[in-house]
């Protein structure tokens, strides 16, 4: 064989070094690339927001997923967090952004990244979380109608305002989201053209010619002609959302109405507002058909009073003078004078009269004052068996408390974004009341002495949850508590709970000693307050084998009886608890009150 140099032989060995040390780059190389999460070709990742911890990050992406169901949080290799609304492709990625931009629904200084720095996702409103993947890019994308469009508008996207009714307040509103719920933006006049985005039920997402972006509700929005020579133009200019200052007007006296046809509402039900405007908080719905007082007139709002002493506002356009009731059997009115009472004869009549009424609160015999009152009952657990009656148990009391003249929010079967919704509409409506009251039934667990209440999407699978997932106790109850007013917090919540076993496993042995049986004794913070349980603190409350829980169906028994002062209802609601439970339940109240107290004298 042929014998090298050794020269030669010391040139091969460095060059077989330096091949080894390429291969090895080019792997990590490779590692690198197959560690980032790029979605490929000319896409990349929409980022409004970083934040440098996970905790902070996810809180931020929870706010976008409710309009944005792609956002995602992913961990960069700068060791921060981005928010991302998912990815889109350029150049209509650029045209999008730059439509939220213009509208505000995004910052100003939002960009897309390839995501090279991107590691993986830890967070995202679609479930899917890891590194990259088939499912994580496809579920991702950003297509028309997640949101708003992203496509470039054709001419079949093409609309106008139309329709609107020149007698009311003749322009449609623009919101930031498919519901009146939502804020609004802008508000449109007849003819103002739009572009049509995507569509949620009845609710279309537009775009104005100026690039702002919203919801409109669909009824007032038609398409324009394909071969339009030019699109049509706006009768009267957006409006601003600042309300006309229209001077109120007293209807003296009063005038009977009643809600009149709702076919044509995008809810089928009538809001009554705390003020004459959408701008105001939602206190009650009304449906086809409630009788009402007029009151007062303010533009075309008026001033109503329902049969249960609840007052506030509705939209006019809705409301219709009330006809006079009749008989059936009475098709011909007759005039004359009364006849003479005949005893035998008004008998049945006497006593249909008599339980009708007595279905109505007795408004003289109820202290005067706004009362107020947040009912929740949760019974549709997606990660946990259903509860049968939170939710009868909530209806029922909120029928008791519309008799007894509360002002009455309602939640029923809510997700942790609907009930935060809530309390903070509550807390809005009790600034100036007298009296606030709330209820809660359905799940609730104590983590360290604090109390937690459990809306119906919780998971509980790891420690984030108690912060992200659940709504503590004591938060409203310090809204609750103010000085001058009275305030009664009731809690049917002590049920056994398997989403807190679970939460309780998922902390470790360290920790899962904290996750404790029952609920914790709140305190009362020095207010007028009074706090009433299922059951005593630490122990388990029977959910029950009726339509209500033994607690709320004692609730139901005393909370309408005259003359009845709380705390002595509350002994007597302990003592029926006791004993339809033959002792295996008795209920507890903590009370700081500082006067006596009467639903009804």
């Amino acid at each position: 064989m042929h014998q090298l140099g050794i020269g030669a032989e010391k040139q091969l060995k460095m060059l077989g070094i330096v091949l080894w040390a390429l291969v090895c780059l080019a792997a990590t190389t490779v590692q690198e690339t197959n560690a980032a999460v790029i979605p490929g070709g000319n896409g990349g990742w929409l980022v409004v927001a970083s934040r440098p911890n996970a905790s902070e990050a996810v809180s931020v992406a929870r706010g976008y997923a409710n309009r944005f169901p792609k956002t995602t949080v992913f961990q960069s290799n700068n060791g921060w967090f981005a928010i991302a609304l998912g990815w889109m492709t350029q150049p209509g990625g650029n045209r999008y952004k730059a439509n939220l931009q213009s509208g505000g629904i995004i910052p100003g200084d939002s960009y897309f990244h390839n995501g090279q720095r991107f590691q993986f996702a830890v967070w995202s409103a679609t479930g899917i979380t890891g590194g990259t993947s088939r499912s994580l890019i496809a579920s991702t994308r950003i297509t028309t109608g997640s949101g708003g469009g992203a496509s470039p508008p054709t001419a079949s996207q093409n609309a106008f305002v139309s329709g609107l009714d020149p007698t009311g307040d003749n322009y449609l509103s623009l919101r930031t989201g498919p519901s009146t719920r939502y804020q609004e933006i802008v508000r449109m006049g007849l003819n103002t053209p739009l572009t049509i985005l995507g569509r949620s039920g009845p609710w279309l997402n537009v775009a104005l010619a100026d690039g702002r972006t919203g919801w409109a509700y669909g009824k007032y929005v038609a398409s324009a002609p394909r071969y339009a020579p030019s699109p049509p133009q706006p009768s009267i200019a957006p409006a601003p959302v600042t309300p006309p200052a229209v001077a109120k007007r007293s209807i003296t006296p009063p005038s009977p109405g009643v809600v009149g046809d709702l076919s044509g509402t995008s809810d089928n039900f009538l809001s009554l507002r705390s003020g004459a405007g959408t701008g105001h908080s939602e206190i009650a719905r009304l449906l086809e058909g409630t009788r009402l007082s007029l009151l007062a007139q303010q533009g075309a709002w008026f001033e109503v009073e329902l049969s249960n002493g609840m007052r506030g506002w509705a939209y006019g356009q809705y409301v219709d003078a009330a006809k006079p009731r009749q008989s059936a059997s009475q098709s011909v009115p007759i005039i004359g004078p009364d006849p003479q009472p005949d005893p035998t004869a008004n008998k049945p009549r006497q006593k249909q009269e008599t339980t009708t009424s007595s279905k109505l609160p007795d408004l003289g015999t109820l202290p005067e004052g706004k009362r107020v009152a947040l009912i929740i009952g949760n019974s549709a657990y997606e990660h946990a068996p259903p509860l049968p009656n939170p939710k009868n148990d909530a209806t029922g009391l909120q029928e008791s408390l519309k008799r007894l003249g509360f002002t009455v929010i309602l939640g029923l079967d809510q997700s942790k974004v609907a009930m935060e919704g809530t309390v903070r509409a509550y807390v809005r409506s009790i600034q100036d009341a007298d009296v606030a009251l709330f209820f809660y039934a359905g799940h609730a667990m104590q983590l360290s002495g604090r109390n937690y209440l459990i809306p119906i999407d919780a998971k509980l699978e790891d420690e984030t949850a108690v912060d992200f997932e659940t709504i503590e106790l004591g938060t409203v109850l310090d809204y609750m508590n103010a000085p001058g007013r009275l305030s009664i917090a009731l809690l049917d919540a002590c049920r056994d709970n398997p989403l807190s076993r679970r939460f309780s496993r998922s902390l470790g042995v360290s920790r899962s000693s904290q996750v404790e049986r029952g609920l914790a004794a709140p305190q009362t913070g020095g207010g007028n307050v009074l706090i009433g349980f299922a059951t005593a603190p630490g122990e388990v409350a029977l959910d029950g084998d009726e339509d209500n829980s033994p607690f709320t169906t004692a609730l139901l028994t005393h909370i309408e009886t005259p003359g009845l002062e709380i705390e002595i209802m509350m002994k007597r609601i302990k003592a029926d608890v006791y004993d339809s439970t033959r002792g295996t339940q008795s209920p507890w109240h903590n009370s700081a009150l500082r006067r006596e107290f009467y639903f009804k004298n």
